[in-house]
């Protein structure tokens, strides 16, 4: 995504990447949250991403996955420096280093240095970057 418009299968690409990334990140905070609060089940653990203060810290990268989800759609005529906003973002979050998201640099850098998958899907990312 070094180019000024993004190709379909980069934005693709990226997308994919980064509900990985998501999803490994989702994992790692239901393990820590279960560690202390017991086993959830699914629709349990849904209302605590959805409503738990201490969750808020992944709000910025569900909102650069829905803004390419959107940017993607056929439709969206005027979306199209959004892959690119995405793409400056999320290398700026990725920084591995405290940013302007601290929150999320926080968070981030503590399951990173924790868990192998992550550092793989964190490679993915960057890959699909180019």
């Amino acid at each position: 995504m070094t180019t000024t418009t993004a190709s379909p299968e980069q934005c693709a690409a990226l997308r994919t990447a980064l509900l990985a990334l998501h999803r490994h990140l989702i994992e790692l905070e239901r393990r820590d949250y279960e560690k202390v609060h017991g086993r959830q089940s699914a629709g349990e653990f849904l209302q605590v991403m959805a409503y738990a203060e201490s969750m808020r810290w992944l709000e910025p990268l569900s909102r650069l996955i829905v803004m390419l989800d959107e940017a993607m759609e056929p439709d969206n005529a005027d979306a199209a420096e959004a892959p690119q906003v995405v793409a400056r973002r999320v290398r700026e979050m990725l920084k591995l280093e405290h940013s302007a998201e601290a929150d999320f640099s926080g968070h981030y850098q503590r399951h990173f240095n924790t868990s192998p998958e992550l550092a793989m899907a964190h490679a993915a990312v960057i890959k699909a970057l180019g």
